[in-house]
């Protein structure tokens, strides 16, 4: 047993500070571990945008005694047309259980064991994940956001709250929708990993328009760009984004129709 403790706080040694950032609310310094395969996105590093592609997995070093979790991923940086930032909601899942056995992961720092949370149930997400895709406006970098949810106690009615939350992406403001559905003081753990755009940076002026992923909300008196679920976001960069990707495609349409005449 002694061993085994050991083991556990060499570990969370090793992967320390997986929480959330500075001024985020509602904050965490416990551990979520968040991994994509075998890459530790973690404690607000550098993470490749093609590595996130796909949901991760995420777990605890130690178990956790809680029946059901929630994750939330969250864009803290979205570029808008002043000086201030938005907010995206990435990823909601529910119904997520504890595993019974840890999972072993290699990271340049070292291996860990993790309990991964899991979607035993096969619950749909309330808000299906979407892999980081920063535009090639400022900030270039940005933060994503997890933290895990204790929801052993949500109530239908907070569940309602979460799901009709979820269906907003833009603008999400998680300690808020915590409050309304009854969870506030049940996040249980956090993390935060960086994605960077390579690209140079672009005008913002007429870029609103020309991403057919989004559509363009008034928030106040600043307009930001509102991602539209289930719209493709393969060549659309991230809430109202240059689409350096889509003007590469037109061009090559064009090419095309100048052939065809």
């Amino acid at each position: 047993m002694m061993m085994l403790n050991s083991l556990l706080v060499l570990a969370a040694a090793m992967f320390a500070l997986a929480k959330t950032p500075n001024g985020f609310q509602p904050a965490s310094n416990s551990d979520l571990m968040v991994f994509y395969n075998n890459t530790a996105a973690l404690n607000g590093i550098a993470v490749a945008k093609l590595v996130t592609t796909s949901e991760p997995q995420i777990g605890t070093v130690a178990r956790l005694t809680g029946k059901t979790y929630a994750v939330l991923m969250i864009d803290l940086d979205i570029p808008t047309n002043s000086s201030k930032t938005n907010t995206l909601l990435h990823w909601m899942q529910t119904d997520l259980t504890p595993a019974t056995t840890a999972s072993r992961f290699t990271a340049a720092n070292g291996s860990v064991s993790v309990f991964l949370l899991e979607n035993r149930g096969n619950t749909s997400a309330f808000a299906p994940y979407i892999g980081p895709n920063p535009p090639a406006r400022i900030p270039l970098s940005h933060r994503y956001t997890q933290i895990l949810v204790d929801t052993t106690n949500l109530t239908s009615q907070g569940a309602s709250e979460l799901q009709t939350a979820a269906a907003t992406r833009i603008g999400f403001t998680a300690s808020t929708v915590l409050a309304q559905a009854g969870l506030s003081g049940k996040v249980v753990a956090g993390n935060s990993y960086n994605v960077t755009n390579p690209w140079p940076v672009q005008a913002a002026t007429g870029a609103t328009n020309a991403n057919t992923s989004t559509s363009t909300t008034k928030t106040g008196a600043t307009n930001t760009a509102s991602f539209v679920p289930g719209a493709s976001s393969t060549f659309a960069s991230e809430a109202g984004g240059s689409l350096r990707y889509e003007s590469f495609a037109l061009v090559a349409a064009l090419g095309v129709m100048v052939l065809i005449v």
